[in-house]
């Protein structure tokens, strides 16, 4: 027996305006005229002969049967994506060159990249970390994922995820006692620095922590210093000092219990970690596939 469905196009305007609670905001996503999601979801509506938004001023309810009809049509789309998903990604293969921070490969990435690797049999990945962004064509590289207030000139970016900033140390560098509570207590503490930390990103270094605290910065002058932020934590895990651990970098010892976050202060960076290249790479499927299954583990719960 033949499946009567509605229309696709009606289902997706349906789905994506009641997900984000607005025709605009739909059509943005969808790449139509607000206009054209409206028609579509009043052809569903048609086709259903029911009502399934309120239109308010202040902008769409769900009616009853929309609330019945969304968790379903929602869980058919993502399954729908989850499918085309890898049978694109099984067929995509040659090699995606990447470059990213060290630790951010190894905190973020490394952990996970076995799933790409059982999404995308046939891609190998080169991974290439360096603190500079190469040059795309100079370097042949697809992909860099970093750390910037906007992608680039020239390039296209999709924001990956933020990061979040908060002292950390080893359980051992307490040896039982009580731990700092604040920001002004990390001061009868070592701290450790990262010397090749950028002033324009002030998060980093304990100088800017201490002065946003309000307090002297005479304590910011002592302590080892690195110029490599894998060093660095490796020095707070042997319980050398406390760091500024960032949060993409360490997850992976926080959850080992290698590392234990000092105080409740945190900082949340203004800078976000861009996929980014020129915006023609976008459309390798190599990096196409890459860039999705990314995006899908950076919205991953806890990520």
């Amino acid at each position: 027996m033949a499946r009567r469905l509605p229309p696709l196009n009606a289902l997706r305007a349906f789905e994506a305006s009641a997900r984000l609670g607005s025709f605009v905001t739909a059509a943005a996503e969808l790449r139509v005229s607000p206009a054209a999601v409206s028609q579509q979801v009043r052809n569903l509506e048609q086709y259903l002969d029911t009502t399934l938004f309120q239109r308010l001023a202040r902008g769409l309810v769900l009616t009853e049967q929309g609330r019945d009809y969304l968790p379903e049509l929602s869980a058919g789309f993502d399954l729908l994506g989850e499918s085309t998903a890898r049978v694109r990604a099984k067929r995509a293969d040659g090699v995606l060159t990447l470059t990213t921070l060290a630790a951010f490969a190894n905190g973020w990435l490394l952990p996970r990249v076995h799933r790409f690797r059982e999404r995308a049999p046939r891609i190998d990945l080169v991974l290439r970390t360096s603190r500079q962004l190469m040059d795309f064509r100079r370097d042949a590289i697809d992909l860099a994922i970093r750390l910037s207030p906007a992608p680039g000139r020239g390039l296209h970016g999709e924001a990956l995820c933020g990061e979040e900033l908060f002292p950390v140390a080893s359980p051992l560098l307490f040896g039982g006692r009580r731990m700092p509570d604040t920001v002004a207590a990390l001061a009868d503490y070592p701290l450790l620095h990262d010397t090749d930390a950028n002033p324009e990103q002030p998060w980093l270094g304990w100088r800017g922590w201490f002065e946003r605290a309000g307090l002297p910065t005479t304590a910011t002058a002592r302590g080892l210093q690195f110029s490599d932020s894998i060093v660095l934590i490796g020095a707070a895990v042997s319980g050398l000092g406390i760091a500024i651990g960032r949060g993409p970098h360490v997850a992976p010892m926080l959850s080992r219990g290698q590392l234990i976050r000092v105080t409740q202060e945190s900082w949340v960076a203004p800078w976000k970690y861009f996929l980014t290249a020129p915006p023609a790479h976008f459309r390798r499927p190599v990096v196409r596939t890459f860039v999705d299954w990314a995006l899908e583990e950076a919205r991953e719960p806890g990520a």
